[in-house]
């Protein structure tokens, strides 16, 4: 239903587009005319910027230092006025009457400095500068921080991800994922100028936001409250990345880099397997690719005879000619990376023609990159009995070699046909790939060990067509309307994921199967893809008002769609050693048999490196007793979980802010917003797919249901209000407090019957199709002090209050080790941030272009466990009747010094982050045992930049990032305080010189 209504509201939106203006309404809109002067010797200034708080309307002076700004409904209005060399003026109070010219004159202070004459309206506004965001952060209505394209250029930030990190409260997990207030990703919403973008890896929420690079980046804007012309579950923060929009003129630059990696770069024994690696625009080339014939049905599984029958003898040979299809590779090897490097061109333009103004931006990127590390471990521990405390069940020594590659391409289009109307189209597509080789070491007692290896290739793709616009309606009294429809596509294919598990004994050498394992269990070969295709599309309409006591303000109300379908396929094989034929003295028999195993020559030798062997599998090549025997072959596992999910959300919302006194807004609204989501599990074999039970006695157990009882169906509706005060004692001073509801969603994988994993016998991800929404209570309140110069002091206070908040959990069940999303009842969020940027001119002659700032967030976060829950863990001494929420950070610490000297062409930037202790999952029973709390210990990271620019053309920059090289480690820990180590590696120091070309 709701897709349907997609083209009814886009035609809704065209015919307001085209709809005729009253002239006699064109002639009620009001103007302000003013000009500004020296205020020392009272001369016109030309080239300071006027601007029109709360709006994204200014107006530059002429050379006689007048401006006119025209076409504004009536109402009160603020001016903010800006000019290099001079302390910017606000102006409050301006009263813009019906038919009437508003007279304005302004005095600015401080040196002189000319400027062309430039125009700038509507987009053209340069929100790239560090004065342009925090002029639109004083005057919004809502809670946010800002991160202009300066602020980037000096930190010497490649990408959205590594500027991400210098936003108070802001944080980025995994290098990709950006986290606000150290809520995790199912919380955040991330935005393309304002239209939502997806995800391009649909087993997460977040968007990796190393996507997109900071050369096509005007600024970023997290916002973190909800007002309701946002989407419902924008709880801890909406990020909205802003392009570059129409440009003042040709544009044209280049970029290149050359990285290193301290744990890859030149480094012999990095991990990696034959055939593996990326490169290339198309990375794969679908040489990883399922083989044609291996979905066909395969014949039953022949018996071997000395004599066999014709049908025996094409089974035999079917079998023989599948295994001989895949891949012959199984297992790791090492090499010596190069040095990581990238590309990147931009180019635009600016076209007038007649009244209309077009601007073309396009941008491509290309990276390629390695990361290592080795000696690292992973661990599984229980608590079986309290009086023993943890117990580790498997003691793992981790190696790991990653290789990675990206290509982005971005594209803008605005159309200016009228200065009120403007028309825009984005086009986004990128595509990543990772290629991960892992080698794990388990001692089961000398001189027995496990040899545990995985080979694991992903490649994602995003692509976005977005046309959005937005219309002054001047016969509506000045009204603006913004519409946007957007069509996304993700794709993620996994080909050829490879498992190998094998015991192996130092003393003799000697390498078989591990007893009492099944085959799935220490062979595996996995071939997953997923699609996802999405529509939106929404119309907001913005009507300027005046209340009686003449007070201005704005209604918005508005309409939301949305549609998202995916399909998710899984095929799984694994390698099976037959019976062998003939009697017990047969040399060939012999022969085959030891296959079944393996000697190695060396310590270092594998079994993989002569697994696949043409010698090894299909057909027996050695005169065998029976003609069709056959050696290691391949066959289905038939186990495997489809499924298919649909979303559909709708939504309509209706808010106004409004003036109530000199000084003093109000804010408010609701929105109502629906949600269908439906995940329906299918398994062609049987019929019937594996979900966790809890089961009477507490412990969580894995159990077979018809496929018909896992499908997972949502239909909820909800209203979420909104209520904002926004009250200014003083100039530049602002104090905001806001309260508002909003929801959380599962996502599809969460709901999903499906168990996937990085290794055999490591932890296993499965859905729950029992999930629900989640419902949020926010509480905000934030002091802000914007000094002179760019100086901000900052000061909040929040509160959220999660009904059903969506925890992970991590359990053991039938031998293997589970993380698994559930609901709890209730969980509470609450905190404080501080922020402080200082120029240091202001402080000192001598200091100017220093600038010194520091953010810290403290988070305190409480989880309600369960009674039941308590009770099942009480037996194993694990029992809280409260503990964290899953994802939070308890502190987060930025410190940044930066230094530039125009005239020069120098910068500089010292930069730290710090990022708290974080629950990763929480303790579950499961089968006879308990799994604690796992914990992500604190990390800390200093970066250091340096760039020297070159005849106002060139630009070399030096960057060295994680130059403290800590470790990164989880730990198990019980309630009082026993810990043990689950997971541990080293860190590289990264570093890259850059050098660029811009006209």
């Amino acid at each position: 239903m709701v897709g349907r209504a997609l083209p009814a509201w886009l035609a809704i939106a065209f015919l307001l587009l085209v709809s005729p203006h009253s002239p006699a309404a064109q002639d009620a809109a009001c103007a302000i005319r003013g000009v500004v002067l020296d205020k020392d010797f009272r001369i016109p200034l030309s080239g300071a910027r006027v601007l029109v708080a709360g709006t994204a309307l200014s107006v530059v002076t002429q050379p006689d230092g007048n401006f006119v700004i025209d076409r504004l409904p009536p109402g009160t209005y603020t001016l903010s006025v800006s000019k290099d060399g001079y302390d910017r003026e606000v102006i409050p109070g301006v009263v813009a009457a019906s038919g009437r010219l508003a007279e304005v004159r302004i005095e600015m202070g401080q040196e002189v400095l000319e400027m062309d004459e430039v125009v700038v309206t509507g987009t053209d506004l340069p929100l790239g500068g560090e004065a342009a965001m925090l002029e639109i952060r004083e005057t919004a209505v809502s809670v946010q921080d800002s991160l202009s394209s300066e602020i980037m250029s000096k930190a010497g930030a490649g990408d959205v991800a590594s500027a991400l990190k210098f936003v108070v409260g802001a944080s980025v997990a995994d290098g990709k994922y950006a986290t606000v207030r150290g809520l995790s990703d199912r919380y955040t919403g991330t935005t393309l100028n304002g239209v939502r973008i997806p995800s391009a890896d649909p087993r997460r929420r977040a968007v990796q936001v190393d996507m997109f690079p900071t050369g096509t980046i005007e600024s970023l804007t997290v916002t973190k409250t909800f007002t309701p012309d946002r989407q419902g579950d924008f709880t801890g923060g909406g990020l909205d990345i802003h392009t570059r929009s129409i440009p003042d003129g040709p544009l044209l630059s280049f970029g290149a880099s050359l990285g290193d990696n301290s744990l890859a770069t030149g480094r012999e024994g990095t991990l990696t397997y034959a055939g593996g690696g990326v490169s290339g625009f198309a990375f794969d080339g679908g040489e990883r690719a399922l083989p044609a014939g291996a979905t066909r049905p395969l014949p039953t599984f022949p018996g071997f005879s000395a004599r066999p029958s014709t049908q025996q003898m094409e089974a035999s040979a079917e079998y023989d000619r599948l295994v001989r299809s895949f891949t012959p590779v199984m297992g790791v090897s090492t090499t010596s990376p190069g040095h990581d490097t990238s590309l990147s061109l931009a180019a635009g333009n600016r076209y007038e023609i007649g009244k209309a103004v077009i601007g073309v931006i396009g941008s491509i990127t290309q990276s390629h990159k390695h990361d290592a590390y080795s000696g690292g471990a992973n661990n599984t521990a229980v608590v079986s009995d309290p009086s023993q405390g943890i117990t580790v069940t498997k003691e793992r020594a981790d190696s790991r070699g990653v290789e990675e590659a990206l290509l982005g391409a971005l594209a803008t289009v605005v159309v200016r046909p009228a200065r009120d109307h403007e028309v825009s189209l984005n086009l986004i597509y990128n595509r990543s790939a990772e290629d991960e080789a892992r080698f794990q070491v388990q001692d089961t007692g000398y001189p027995a060990t496990e040899q545990n290896q995985s080979l694991h290739y992903t490649e994602r793709m995003v692509g976005s067509a977005q046309l959005q616009g937005r219309h002054l309606l001047a016969g509506l009294r000045g009204a603006t309307l913004e519409w946007r429809g957007s069509w996304n596509t993700t794709e993620q294919d996994e080909p050829d994921v490879r498992f190998f598990r094998n015991s192996f004994n130092l003393e003799t050498l000697t390498a078989e199967m591990p007893a009492n394992s099944t085959e799935a269990q220490n062979t595996r070969r996995i071939f997953r893809t997923i699609q996802e295709d999405n529509l939106q599309a929404g119309a907001d309409l913005s009507l300027p008002f005046e209340l009686r006591a003449g007070a201005p303000g704005t209604a918005k109300a508005g309409l939301y769609a949305e549609t998202s379908d995916r399909g998710y396929e899984q095929r799984s094989f694994t390698y099976r050693f037959p019976q062998q034929f003939g009697g017990f003295t047969n040399p060939a028999r012999a022969q085959n048999l030891a296959l079944a195993r393996f000697t190695a020559s060396s310590p270092g030798e594998l079994w993989t490196d002569v697994f696949l062997s043409q010698t090894r599998i299909g057909l027996a090549g050695n005169s065998p007793p029976a003609p069709n025997q056959l050696l290691w072959t391949i066959v289905p596992l038939g186990d495997d979980v489809d499924y298919d999910g649909t979303q559909a959300i709708a939504a309509g919302y209706a808010m106004a802010d409004v003036s109530l006194a000199r000084g003093l807004k109000l804010i408010a609204g609701a929105r109502y917003e629906t949600t269908r989501l439906e995940v329906v599990p299918s398994n062609q074999a049987f019929g019937r797919v594996e979900v966790i039970q809890v089961q009477p006695s507490g412990d969580r157990a894995i159990v077979e249901v018809p496929q018909e009882e896992a499908s997972t169906s949502i239909d909820t509706a909800h209203v979420l209000p909104s209520l904002g005060v926004v009250y200014e004692p003083r100039e530049r001073m602002s104090l905001r407090a806001t309260w508002s509801r909003t929801i959380a969603r599962p996502n599809f994988r969460e709901l999903a019957p499906v168990a996937t994993e990085e290794f055999l016998f490591g932890d296993e991800f499965i859905g729950n199709p029992d999930l629900e929404l989640s419902e949020i209570t926010n509480l905000d309140l934030r002091w802000e002090w914007f000094l002179r110069q760019g100086g901000l002091l900052s000061a909040s206070l929040f509160h959220k209050s999660v009904r059903d908040p969506i925890e992970l959990i991590s359990f053991s069940a039938g031998g293997r080790s589970f993380i698994q999303p559930v609901n709890f009842e209730k969980g509470r969020v609450y905190g404080l941030e501080a922020e402080a940027r200082v120029p240091m001119g202001r402080l000192r002659r001598g200091l100017e272009g220093l600038e010194a700032g520091a953010n810290v967030t403290l988070i305190r976060s409480e989880l309600d466990v369960p009674a039941q829950e308590q009770e099942s863990l009480r037996s194993f001494g694990l029992d809280e009747e409260t503990r964290r929420l899953q994802g939070q950070p308890d502190h987060l610490l930025n410190v940044h010094l930066t230094w530039e000297n125009e005239r020069l062409g120098t910068s500089a930037g010292l930069f730290y982050n710090l990022i708290g202790e974080t629950l990763l999952t929480g303790a579950a029973r499961g089968v006879e045992d308990g799994s604690p709390n796992v914990y992500e210990q604190p990390f800390a990271s200093l970066d250091v930049s340096l760039s020297q620019e070159f005849m106002k053309r060139f630009t070399v920059a030096l960057k060295a990032r994680n130059l403290l090289r800590r470790e990164r480690e989880s730990l198990y820990r019980t309630p009082d305080g026993e810990e043990s180590v689950k997971t541990l590696r080293d860190t590289p120091a990264l570093y890259t010189l850059t050098g660029g070309w811009s006209w």
